[in-house]
């Protein structure tokens, strides 16, 4: 029951690539009307010439648009075919995530309906954010930074769904670049796939670690999220309520502390 309450929520991810796929498609199509229009006036430019030589430097022009239009369609369509393959790759990798999730609150202590049902939400909707995120910026662009490298095969072994793998070379990372400006991406996914193996403690140092050492990264405020929604799972609502706090006091202007605010009026009363 948890799993078919969590893959609703995997729609929510696709919202970025698929806009910039339906762009991309649009002005696809924008391009070969012009090449239509370019193709006609081609045609005309060629009867035209067999009666005036001067309409030779005419067709040339029109010879060279038509060529860069061409080339501009051919990449336009690999940019799509890329970003749809990078999509369905995302989407399939939350969804194990999501499923191993339930799988694993399913073993784990008995909670109530509401508290799994919170739990399994927060799993999907954190990662959502931050995997929008990354993919934005992986999609289009090279990640940057110092190690990017090594940092974007971890990352890819993450999005692939082989936590474990990603766990070795994101540690491997942190050790041989403490200096780069991927750091605090690199332990706020650390957390994340150590999360997911059920290495609760270990998630909560690396995501305390980007707390701590990162606080200005916009992966701050979420790694705190993902601290709340571990604290909940291990039956530690008042150490997940006071971080909530903290994020709405340090985050007061941001997303994260809106929807720490929401996750705040989901928990339980505290005990008096």
């Amino acid at each position: 029951m948890n799993r078919w309450r969590a893959l609703p929520l995997l729609a929510l991810l696709g919202l970025s690539p698929v806009a910039l796929a339906e762009s991309t498609g649009e002005k696809v199509i924008q391009l070969q009307q012009q090449m239509a229009v370019m193709q006609g006036e081609l045609n005309s430019l060629i009867a035209v010439q067999q009666a005036s030589k001067g309409s030779q430097s005419a067709l040339a022009d029109v010879l060279t648009r038509t060529q860069r239009l061409e080339q501009e369609v051919r990449q336009l369509r690999g940019d799509l075919e890329t970003q749809t393959h990078q999509l369905q790759m995302a989407q399939k990798a939350l969804t194990d995530k999501v499923n191993a999730l339930a799988e694993q609150q399913a073993a784990a202590a008995p909670a109530t309906a509401a508290t799994a049902s919170t739990a399994l939400a927060a799993a999907a909707i954190s990662p959502a954010a931050a995997l929008a995120s990354a993919a934005t910026s992986t999609s289009t662009s090279a990640v940057q930074g110092m190690g990017q490298a090594d940092y974007q095969r971890a990352f890819d072994l993450l999005r692939q769904g082989k936590y474990g793998t990603a766990v070795t070379g994101l540690q491997d990372f942190i050790r041989k670049y403490p200096q780069s400006s991927l750091m605090p991406d690199a332990y706020y996914w650390l957390g994340q796939a150590q999360y997911v193996l059920g290495q609760n403690d270990a998630a909560l140092r690396s995501l305390y670690a980007v707390q701590v050492r990162f606080p200005q990264s916009s992966k701050a405020p979420e790694a705190m999220l993902r601290m709340a929604e571990i604290y909940q799972a291990i039956g530690q609502a008042d150490k997940a309520r006071f971080v909530l706090d903290k994020i709405i006091q340090q985050y007061g202007s941001t997303p994260s502390a809106q929807k720490a605010e929401a996750e705040l009026q989901a928990l339980p009363a505290a005990k008096k």
